[in-house]
């Protein structure tokens, strides 16, 4: 597994709180990586009738943001983030 020397730190639906997560841990020089998981493919599927997904979508189904950062770092990352 690629991503076993890691761990996820943060996760959120509001992509400007991922912003400042990542901006914080840019500026304290931490390392990370992100993930998103995209709910458009689950929306599409799931749409009714002949209705285009794009009209389905009402501002309920959000997109998931996720930070990961090295087990080595985690705690420092934890505390850096814990003022948000």
């Amino acid at each position: 597994m690629l991503l076993r020397n890691w761990e996820e730190i943060y996760f959120t639906s509001e992509m400007e709180k991922f912003f400042m997560a990542s901006n914080l841990l840019n500026e304290q020089g931490i390392s990370y990586k992100t993930d998103t998981v995209s709910n458009q493919l689950r929306l599409s599927m799931n749409h009714s009738g002949n209705a285009s997904p794009a009209l389905c979508r009402d501002g309920n189904v959000k997109d998931y943001y996720k930070i990961l950062v090295k087990k080595k770092d985690a705690p420092k990352a934890k505390h850096v983030l814990s003022g948000m």
